[in-house]
């Protein structure tokens, strides 16, 4: 009985040892594993943006309905409070940059102020009138509850027979990006695949309507401070 006793607390030990390696290793392979999905990128995009144009807004292809503007060294910064969320109807100020492509990129740096959630619109034509093409909300959903912000929402849509409103369908992936931080985004448009990546973190999704040409894309937030830089529209 005291064998036992003792070989059960020295194996205890050895467990116990080595742990942390293991945990090590697995952090280890976790990193390999993301820069192999970068790697991949890095092979994939340059056969996809061979001979696309690369345009940094300017001018009037930049519009915002409302919300107080600065722009310095390049960042642009948008604030807005509760108050004035609420005085539109529940919707936060959006910055539209109207450059229309087909196949293309819209990336971006942002940084919130604030853990609640930032949102990427992508728009285009129906019968000749503007309609969502596909959504991106970063720390949150579609829905008015902000307090939900540990989740990526990708909202795809499809029309409905016999009316002009669209059905919205919603996937979320854990992530949660921190406020206070500079966070790299893009969004790719190739044919009927899009390909999201904020971070380090990459989702694909896959839609018929992903076809359309894209008018404009926008970035938007619901309240406090939003700054962005490295605006870049890239399209075939």
């Amino acid at each position: 009985m005291v064998l036992e006793r003792t070989l059960f607390f020295t194996h205890s030990s050895e467990e116990a040892r080595l742990m942390p390696r293991r945990l090590t290793h697995l952090r280890t392979m976790k990193r390999a594993w993301r820069v192999l999905l970068q790697c991949s990128l890095l092979f994939v995009l340059p056969a996809f943006f061979a001979g696309a144009q690369e345009v940094k807004p300017t001018g009037e292809q930049i519009s915002m309905k409302w919300g107080e503007l600065s722009t310095v060294n390049g960042v642009r910064t948008v604030v807005s409070t509760e108050a004035e969320y609420n005085a539109h109807n529940r919707h936060g100020p959006i910055t539209f940059y109207a450059i229309p492509f087909t196949d293309g990129a819209f990336s971006l740096s942002w940084k919130r102020d604030l853990p609640q959630k930032i949102n990427f619109v992508f728009e285009t034509e129906d019968n000749g009138k503007p309609t969502h093409l596909f959504k991106v909300f970063v720390n949150g959903t579609p829905n008015k509850d902000h307090s939900k912000t540990d989740v990526v929402s990708l909202v795809t849509y499809e029309g409905i027979d016999g009316s002009k409103k669209k059905k919205a369908t919603v996937r979320t992936e854990k992530y949660h990006a921190e406020a206070g931080k500079w966070h790299a985004t893009s969004v790719t448009f190739d044919e009927h695949v899009a390909t999201i990546r904020v971070d380090d973190e990459i989702y694909t999704v896959k839609d018929e309507r992903f076809r359309k040409e894209v008018m404009k894309c926008g970035v938007g937030h619901i309240w406090g401070t939003l700054e962005t830089k490295s605006v870049i529209i890239a399209k075939k």
